[in-house]
């Protein structure tokens, strides 16, 4: 329920609040009370700060004479600048207000160089805040470590991993003696193989047979084992 409401109310807010109070005022308001609320659901361990840009300008602003005035965030997906739409019933006007966003999350960070190939581990990362809006791709946290991940290129020391960085460790590769699990319905049939092809988890790779030297297609589960669902 607590984020059914906050979706309506970023929607569109209209501040519960006397009149007596300023326009500056009520969009403080309405961030301290609906946008840092919205954005801290999405962003549960995030530190998140709103600074409302060109103060100045407000006092320009007709009055309102309404009770309240209304706002609006054009960006809610936006995790740097948005402008907020404020707007008057009585007397009827409209303005904008740009505000810029800070939020800050703790992320995995390479606490070493790390070269490409190399795999990531607890020994050479630790836990870093950064500012979401300065990352490109997902960034990998405490819940989700990218530990037993490869590098996908050199790495310097202090770069927040992201997946675009990584790739997934080679489980099999070629020439390994793989143990082929074949699957139809009920029946599972077990026999010995060698992988023909390098491979990481989830991966089709080209594998022969042992004893029949007949060449299938099977998918990589482990560093020992492929399967083939027939």
């Amino acid at each position: 329920m607590r984020i059914i409401r906050l979706s309506l109310a970023f929607i569109c807010f209209q501040a519960s609040l006397t009149f007596a109070l300023s326009t500056e005022d009520q969009i403080n308001h309405y961030i301290n009370q609906v946008e840092i609320p919205r954005l801290a659901e999405i962003y549960p361990d995030a530190v998140i700060n709103i600074t409302l840009n060109n103060v100045a300008a407000l006092n320009y602003l007709p009055a309102c004479d309404s009770e309240s005035i209304q706002i609006r965030n054009q960006r809610p997906d936006a995790t740097k600048r948005t402008n907020y739409e404020i707007s008057c019933n009585n007397p009827t006007w409209k303005s904008y207000a740009p505000v810029t966003q800070s939020i800050m999350i703790p992320a995995i960070k390479t606490i070493t160089p790390i070269n490409r190939g190399q795999v990531i581990s607890k020994s050479n990362t630790d836990v870093g805040e950064v500012d979401l809006s300065s990352l490109r791709g997902h960034v990998f946290t405490k819940k989700n470590p990218p530990y037993g991940q490869v590098a996908s290129r050199n790495l310097r020391i202090n770069t927040f991993i992201t997946v675009n960085l990584t790739t997934p460790p080679m489980l099999v590769k070629k020439g390994n003696v793989v143990l082929i699990t074949a699957k139809s319905g009920s029946i599972t049939v077990k026999m010995n193989g060698v992988a023909l092809e390098n491979g990481v988890e989830g991966q089709q790779i080209r594998v022969q047979n042992t004893s029949s030297e007949r060449i299938i297609y099977a998918k990589v589960v482990t560093d020992s084992e492929v399967l083939v669902n027939y």
